[in-house]
C-alpha cells in the first residue's frame, strides 16, 4: 500500500505574535490595565536613581519572568523577551523592556525603607487577594462553628557557600558578594559559609502570602515576628473580622516567653511548641500524663496516631537572662499548655520519651471549648501544609535563587515573586467562584485512646551531627547514674590520653572521674558517642555546661563556639570497639539518669491524688482548664485548593495566542549637542519622581495594538481590556481559526 505525506505549506511567522510561555504573563498585565492599576503601580513603586529604569520597569520584567512556566535564569529569560521587547513594554505604556544588566543595577539601587512600606499594599491590595480572604471557604471554623482567619509564619534558611578565592600578589584583593545579603549564623542541617534568613507570613486558608522580610545570619528574630503580628493586624482590620479570631502558628523557635508577650501584645492568639521540657518532670504532671484519658488527635491515618490532653493553664517564667530592649525583665506568662503523646521505641526526634511515650507539648493561646487538645494538636501539624507549600513555590516560582547581591533588592524580587503567586490565587478564584455557604460540622465525639504502651528496648543513644547543632542541645550534660560511671571510666582508660590530648597544651585526663580538663581547669563530660566516620574510628563527644566556658580567656583558642552560652564540646576519635562499649555503657547510665518513667499513683491516702509531695517545690504554677458548657462541633479547617485556582488561571491562558503592533514614533530631529535643553538640564538638576518615570513612557500619540486568540474563560477574565490610556484590544475566538 502506497505512504502518502502530509502536505506542507509555508507561510511568514506573524512578527507581533508573543510566545506562548508568555501569555500567561502578558494577561495579567492585561488584567492590572483592566483594573486600572498600572499608574498606581508606577506611582507608588519607586527607586531612587539617577538615570536609568524606574520600579514599574523592574515590576514588569520580573511579572513576566516570574509568570513563565519554565523556571530559568534571568539571561535565558532575556534570550526569549528580548525579541518582542518594545510589544511587551507597550502593554504598560512602557517604549521596552530593561535587560538583566539593568534589572540588576536597579535593584541594586532599591531602599529598605521606601520598598517595605509598600509591600503590604502590593501583596494584598494590588493583587486583589482581599476578595479570597473575605470568602467563608478560606476560614477555620471553630468547635463553636465560628470563623477564623489561621496564618502561618515561618522563617527559612538559605545557606550559600564561599568561593575559593586564592591570595597572592598577582591577584587581586578577595571580595566576596554574598557579604553584603548573608552573614555567619546558625544553620541546623544545611552546609554552607553564611546564611541569608527569609520570613515569610501566609494565610493558611487562601494560601496567599502576606509579607517577606529578609535578614543576613539569624538575627531580627523578634523583629520578623513584630512585623508579621502587625500585618496580621492590619489585616484583620481591612477584613472587618474580630482579632480575637485570628492565629498564629509558628515554629517552636518562637516558643519562648518574649514572643507570647508579643503576641499577647498584638492581641493574636497563636499556637507554638513548649520549649520547657522540664516542666515534665513535675510530679503533679507526671500524675497527670497516667491518670488523665487521653483522646485520639484527628490524622490522615499516615503518621503517628497522636491522643491529646489539656495539661492545664501553666505560669511560664522568662529566662533569667532574658531581658526586654530597654533592659527589664519579662512577666510570666500564664498560657495554655496541652500535650500530645504517641508510642516511641528509642530516642525522640521532638519531646521527652518515658515509659515507652513520646511526649511533645504545646502553648495553645485559644479557649478550650472553641479548641479542643485533639483539635488544637491537628491545627499545630497543620503547618505541614506551609512546607508543601514552599515546595510548591520553588517549583512554581522559583525564589531559592539569588536575583540581587543587595539585601533591599533581593527582598524586592522575591516579593514580585509572591505578588505574582497572588494573583494567579486571586484571578483563578474569580474564574470559579466558590459558593460562600458555612461548612457542615457534626457533632464533637471525643475518641477515648485505649492503647498501653510499647515496652521500653534498649536502643542505641547515638546524636548525630545535626543534632549537636541544634539550640535544643543548648544545656548541661545529662549527668551520668552512679551504678554505671565506674563501667566508663575504666573503658575510658583503655584510650591512649597522652598522645590523644598531645596537640593540647595542658590538658589532661582525671583517670578518677573520667573527664577531661582543660588548660584553665574545667572539666568536660562523656556525653554522646557518634556513629563510625572511618572504617575502624568513631567520635566521642566530650561536653561542658551551658556558659561554663564564659569567663575562660583561652576560649577562642580550645573550643569550636565563641558563644558564651552555648554548650562548648571537644571531640576525639578513638576505635569502634571502644567507642562501642561506651556507647552502651552511657545509654544504660542515661536511660537510669534522665529516662524515667512517669510517677505511678499511689494508693489512696489523705494527700490528694493530684497534688504533689510535701517536700518537693513545685517550678511551675499549674492550674486546671476550665470550657464553657455546651455542645461542641468538629473543627473543620479550610477546604479551599489554592493550588487549582493557580493552576486555573495557568490553563485558561494556555493555547491562546497573543500579537501586538507598535507603530514606530516618529523620527525627532536631535537637539544641538553643545547647548543644554534648559537651565534645569545646564545644572543637571535631579530629576523628580515623575520626570523619571517619564524617560521610558510611551509617547503621546502611539497606539499599542493587542489581538487576543483565546477561549470563553480568558475573554471572561480578561473582558473587553483597553491596553494602558491609549491602546485598544481586539479578540479573535480561537474556535473559528
Amino acid at each position: 500500500m502506497a505512504r502518502r505525506g502530509p502536505g506542507v505549506a509555508w507561510t511568514k511567522a506573524e512578527a507581533g505574535r508573543i510566545p506562548d510561555s508568555l501569555t500567561t504573563g502578558v494577561a495579567l498585565v492585561l488584567d492590572l490595565a483592566r483594573r486600572d492599576k498600572l499608574g498606581e503601580l508606577a506611582d507608588r513603586v519607586r527607586i531612587r536613581r539617577e538615570g536609568g529604569f524606574s520600579g514599574v520597569d523592574v515590576l514588569l520584567f520580573m511579572l513576566l519572568y516570574f509568570a513563565m512556566p519554565q523556571r530559568t535564569g534571568l539571561r535565558s529569560f532575556w534570550e526569549v523577551v528580548r525579541p518582542h521587547s518594545r510589544q511587551l513594554a507597550s502593554t504598560a505604556d512602557r517604549t521596552r523592556l530593561a535587560s538583566p544588566a539593568s534589572i540588576s543595577r536597579a535593584l541594586d539601587s532599591v531602599e529598605l525603607e521606601l520598598m517595605r512600606p509598600v509591600v503590604p499594599w502590593l501583596l494584598a491590595e494590588m493583587s486583589g487577594i482581599d476578595r479570597v480572604l473575605r470568602h467563608s471557604a478560606v476560614q477555620t471554623h471553630d468547635a463553636r462553628g465560628r470563623g477564623w482567619h489561621v496564618f502561618d509564619y515561618d522563617p527559612t534558611v538559605h545557606a550559600l557557600r564561599h568561593r575559593a578565592l586564592p591570595e597572592d600578589d598577582d591577584s587581586p584583593a578577595a571580595r566576596l558578594r554574598s557579604e553584603r545579603i548573608a552573614a555567619p549564623g546558625h544553620r541546623g542541617r544545611k552546609r554552607g559559609d553564611v546564611q541569608l534568613r527569609r520570613g515569610t507570613l501566609q494565610h493558611a486558608g487562601s494560601g496567599a502570602w502576606l509579607g517577606c522580610w529578609l535578614a543576613p545570619g539569624s538575627t531580627e528574630r523578634a523583629e520578623g515576628l513584630d512585623r508579621a503580628l502587625d500585618v496580621v493586624v492590619e489585616t484583620t482590620k481591612r477584613l472587618d473580622h474580630p482579632r480575637d479570631r485570628s492565629l498564629l502558628r509558628i515554629d517552636g523557635e518562637y516558643g519562648w516567653v518574649p514572643y507570647y508577650s508579643a503576641c499577647r501584645a498584638h492581641g493574636v492568639a497563636f499556637m507554638t511548641r513548649l520549649t520547657r521540657p522540664e516542666l515534665l518532670d513535675e510530679p503533679i504532671v507526671q500524675r497527670r500524663l497516667v491518670e488523665a484519658e487521653w483522646h485520639h488527635v484527628p490524622d490522615s491515618g499516615s503518621g503517628p496516631r497522636r491522643s491529646a490532653i489539656d495539661l492545664g493553664i501553666v505560669t511560664v517564667p522568662s529566662g533569667k537572662d532574658t531581658r526586654r530592649s530597654d533592659g527589664s525583665a519579662y512577666e510570666p506568662v500564664d498560657v495554655r499548655v496541652v500535650v500530645c503523646r504517641f508510642p516511641r521505641e528509642g530516642k525522640p526526634g521532638r519531646g521527652s520519651v518515658a515509659d515507652g511515650w513520646q511526649y511533645e507539648m504545646f502553648a495553645v493561646d485559644v479557649d478550650a471549648d472553641a479548641w479542643p487538645a485533639p483539635a488544637a494538636v491537628a491545627m499545630y501539624f497543620g503547618r505541614a501544609g506551609q512546607e508543601n507549600r514552599f515546595a510548591q513555590e520553588d517549583r512554581e516560582v522559583g525564589l531559592d535563587r539569588i536575583f540581587s547581591y543587595a539585601l533591599a533588592g533581593q527582598e524586592f524580587a522575591v516579593t514580585i515573586g509572591l505578588w505574582v503567586w497572588n494573583m494567579r490565587i486571586a484571578r483563578g478564584f474569580e474564574l470559579d467562584v466558590p459558593p460562600d455557604d458555612a461548612p457542615v460540622q457534626a457533632t464533637y465525639v471525643p475518641k477515648v485512646d485505649t492503647r498501653s504502651a510499647p515496652p521500653p528496648t534498649a536502643a542505641p543513644d547515638v546524636t548525630t551531627d545535626a543534632e549537636l547543632s541544634s539550640p535544643s542541645l543548648n544545656r548541661a550534660p545529662a549527668p551520668l547514674s552512679t551504678t554505671n560511671t565506674a563501667d566508663i571510666v575504666q573503658t575510658l582508660a583503655q584510650l591512649e590520653w597522652s598522645s590523644m590530648l598531645a596537640s593540647r597544651h595542658g590538658w589532661s585526663w582525671d583517670p578518677a572521674t573520667g573527664e577531661i580538663i582543660c588548660a584553665d581547669g574545667r572539666r568536660l563530660v562523656l556525653t554522646t558517642v557518634q556513629k563510625e566516620h572511618a572504617p575502624g574510628r568513631t567520635s566521642l563527644i566530650f561536653c561542658r555546661p551551658e556558659g561554663g566556658c564564659a569567663a575562660c580567656p583561652s576560649e577562642h583558642r580550645c573550643l569550636r563556639s565563641k558563644d558564651p552560652r552555648r554548650a562548648k564540646h571537644l571531640q576525639l576519635a578513638v576505635p569502634t570497639a571502644i567507642a562501642a562499649k561506651l556507647r552502651e555503657q552511657l545509654c544504660v547510665s542515661r536511660r537510669t539518669a534522665r529516662c524515667r518513667p512517669p510517677v505511678r499513683p499511689e494508693p489512696a491516702s489523705a494527700t490528694s491524688p493530684t497534688s504533689p509531695p510535701l517536700n518537693v517545690q513545685p517550678r511551675f504554677a499549674i492550674r486546671p482548664v476550665i470550657g464553657a458548657p455546651g455542645p461542641l462541633l468538629d473543627v473543620a479547617p479550610s477546604l479551599f485548593l489554592p493550588a487549582k485556582a493557580r493552576q486555573a488561571v495557568d490553563a485558561t491562558a494556555l493555547g491562546a495566542s497573543v500579537l501586538i503592533e507598535v507603530p514606530l514614533p516618529p523620527p525627532v530631529t536631535p537637539p544641538p549637542r553643545l547647548l543644554a535643553r534648559s537651565a534645569a538640564d545646564l545644572q543637571h538638576r535631579r530629576l523628580t519622581w515623575h520626570q523619571h518615570l517619564g524617560r521610558y513612557e510611551l509617547a503621546q500619540g502611539l497606539s499599542a495594538s493587542v489581538e487576543i486568540r483565546g477561549g470563553e474563560g480568558l475573554r471572561r477574565w480578561l473582558g473587553a481590556p483597553s491596553v494602558g490610556r491609549r491602546g485598544r484590544a481586539r479578540w479573535q475566538d480561537a474556535r473559528r481559526l
